[in-house]
């Protein structure tokens, strides 16, 4: 039965219930999502895949029954040798063979292809998501799409007639909606082709001369062009939805024009599209391309970022708007508003439509199902703080800081905290890096300075930091310390922080305090 209403206003939930009204009630839906693994499948690519799945999951929880598929487009042709490759001018020979009849050039898989698409599916997993994998060579090669071929040749002249619409040239009067690769050097440049009809396909090598005559039914050979292979395999696999990037989505596009062509050719409706925007890297130069080799995999992304925070990150912002991730200050900014978001689904606190949103994006987050209760979570700044104090020894730092997380929440402070110390190591800006003294050490101070941090001693054996407050340290720092010296404030703190980490800044000091103890300050101090 179809719903009358989306499950919430998130757009997963209004995209899912747009597929139910336009394509009916079914006993399956199919959602699609695909690219060509020519290079590093990267992060900006995971947004196409997601976008899908948590389609697939708004579906299934209206009852739907979904069938999620991941098609590789690894029969298409190696085109540009991307520059991260160990010897790039080797593999220029390749170019214009399909990338899954080229080697590895790390010689760890069969074939160039084979080593971007296991490593993206093992990272797919990593993320929660297990869709039903296509392999477009094998499909080719096996003849499953024999008829179709067959049936877009004989359409010939009404797909060009779309195309060239929207061509400001029109295509050759040759022109063939199909692309082959010669049987004896596999390029795919041609000095003719011609369909003489039936089942015969006929061609002449450019690159190396030989000619052959083909049975569409039995080549391993021949492929439909990227604007006519798009629509088909929406017919054939009787796809639902399938989003797009806006590179696809321009008028005249990709999908325009996919869209006339399944209907003129195959007689049946596009699925419902949604288009997605770019995601970027926080100061690269544009768009991630494996052809340019800026980018970063999910593999790159997930050593900062939990699974749940990388689906958070892309569940909370809408498809069609651009977003850079992050690897500076923002990451503590990123893992405090997912983790607010967190409070929040457990909570109606918020008035129940912001709880309603925040909970339902938080769902499409999860990795798994949640849990019944608001899991304990160590905050990400006062982790790295604390981790820093503890010389980034993990069972240390839960040991002293976090003593009740045991069980799920133990394994969960584990996974933010590597994380956390990874983030410290590669990417946190110098002034939020620190590392306590090991002694104490001399430092060169002028005489208010050094009574200041006498003062301090004194203040600290006699107070016991544990059973105070941040607000009342800070006031007792002052009273008793700061505002009984002839300097200024600045030069009392910078006193303090070069005896505790050699720099003349650090952590915000009464919680720093609080958190290093009396008994080990007044060793360094």
């Amino acid at each position: 039965m179809a719903p009358t209403q989306p499950l919430s206003s998130h757009w997963a939930d209004t995209t899912a219930f747009s597929v139910i009204k336009t394509k009916g009630d079914k006993p399956q839906y199919v959602v699609s999502s695909g690219i060509t693994p020519s290079g590093k499948v990267h992060v900006g690519n995971f947004r196409e895949v997601l976008t899908v799945a948590l389609v697939a999951r708004a579906l299934r929880d209206v009852g739907k029954n979904v069938r999620f598929l991941y098609s590789w487009d690894n029969f298409d042709t190696f085109r540009k040798v991307p520059k991260n490759l160990p010897d790039p001018a080797a593999f220029t020979p390749y170019l214009h063979q399909p990338i899954m009849r080229i080697p590895d050039p790390w010689g760890q898989a069969t074939c160039y292809a084979q080593k971007f698409i296991q490593q993206f599916e093992d990272e797919l997993k990593l993320v929660g998501m297990h869709p039903e994998y296509l392999y477009q060579e094998s499909k080719y090669s096996s003849g499953s799409y024999a008829a179709e071929i067959r049936q877009a040749l004989e359409a010939t002249e009404a797909i060009k007639e779309i195309l060239n619409r929207y061509r400001t040239s029109p295509l050759e009067d040759s022109w063939l909606p199909t692309a082959v690769y010669c049987s004896q050097c596999q390029k795919d440049e041609m000095a003719y082709q011609t369909y003489p009809g039936e089942w015969a396909y006929q061609y002449k090598c450019a690159s190396c001369g030989f000619e052959e005559t083909l049975d569409i039914r039995q080549t391993r050979q021949l492929k439909l062009s990227w604007r006519v292979d798009w629509p088909m395999r929406w017919h054939f696999e009787k796809v639902d939805f399938e989003p797009g990037g806006k590179d696809h989505s321009s008028e005249g596009g990709s999908f325009d024009t996919g869209a006339e062509i399944i209907q003129k050719v195959w007689g049946v409706a596009p699925p419902v599209y949604l288009q997605y925007d770019f995601v970027k890297i926080k100061g690269g130069s544009g768009k991630m391309s494996s052809s340019s080799g800026e980018l970063l995999t999910i593999s790159d992304v997930c050593e900062v970022y939990e699974p749940q925070v990388l689906r958070w990150i892309f569940a909370n912002h809408r498809p069609n708007h651009d977003f850079a991730i992050s690897f500076d200050e923002d990451v503590i900014k990123v893992y405090e508003e997912f983790d607010k978001c967190e409070r929040s689904a457990f909570t109606e606190s918020d008035g129940k439509a912001k709880w309603q949103q925040n909970r339902r994006i938080y769902e499409f987050s999860l990795v798994g199902e949640p849990s019944s209760a608001a899991p304990q979570r160590a905050g990400f700044r006062a982790l790295c703080n604390h981790l820093q104090l503890c010389d980034g020894d993990i069972e240390k730092t839960h040991q002293r800081f976090y003593p009740t997380f045991v069980g799920d929440a133990h394994i969960a402070f584990v996974s933010r905290a590597t994380r956390a110390w990874e983030w410290l190591q590669k990417h946190a800006p110098s002034e939020f890096r620190y590392q306590l003294h090991r002694e104490r050490v001399e430092v060169v101070l002028s005489a208010p300075q050094l009574e200041a941090l006498a003062l301090l001693r004194t203040f600290l054996s006699q107070t016991d930091l544990a059973t105070m407050d941040t607000k009342s340290i800070n006031e007792a720092l002052w009273a008793h310390v700061v505002n009984q010296v002839s300097c200024e404030p600045k030069e009392v703190f910078t006193a303090i922080y070069l005896k505790l980490i050699g720099r003349d800044q650090g952590p915000r000091l009464p919680s720093f305090l609080q958190e290093i103890g009396a008994e080990r300050l007044l060793e360094l101090l």
